[in-house]
């Protein structure tokens, strides 16, 4: 004789979130045309706004690529040498080294509670120690914002 029992869970109930960012401008922010040794250029500020409807962790990508004659060796090479800073205000260094090296960072992600917004500030500079090596090198980078509800694990 087989025995059969079920039970009801009643009231259940699942819902989803929206996890957007927008980011302002969102067009080239800088443009270091001729850089040498020991030079820096800065951007505008940058806003990073949460315009979903939860709380959500953000991190920033550098996806460089070769720019006019130069080849994928050379772009590496500039990547390694240059070096970006980026700080939220007020005074948080998000990151502080080579473009080649801007993956996921912040490490943990940077909270950005919802609906408020980030302001940002960029500076890339070429070291002093960069070398003959990189001159009239070219690179084309576009930094990249990923959002996520929960921090990394």
């Amino acid at each position: 004789m087989s025995f059969t029992i079920s039970a009801i869970n009643a009231n259940n109930s699942a819902s989803t979130a929206e996890v957007s960012l927008a980011i302002s401008p969102d067009t080239a922010i800088f443009s270091p045309a001729n850089l040498v040794p020991g030079q820096s250029v800065g951007s505008p500020e940058i806003q990073v706004s949460n315009t979903g409807d939860v709380d959500v962790f953000y991190y920033i990508f550098a996806d460089w690529r070769p720019g006019g004659t130069t080849t994928l060796p050379e772009a590496r090479i500039l990547a390694d040498r240059l070096n970006i800073h980026i700080e939220a205000s007020p005074n948080t260094v998000l990151y502080d080294g080579s473009i080649s090296g801007l993956r996921n960072q912040p490490d943990t992600g940077r909270l950005l509670v919802s609906p408020e917004d980030d302001v940002l500030q960029f500076v890339v500079s070429l070291p002093n120690t960069a070398g003959d090596l990189v001159q009239n090198l070219e690179l084309d980078v576009d930094l990249v914002f990923v959002a996520q509800s929960s921090p990394q694990a």
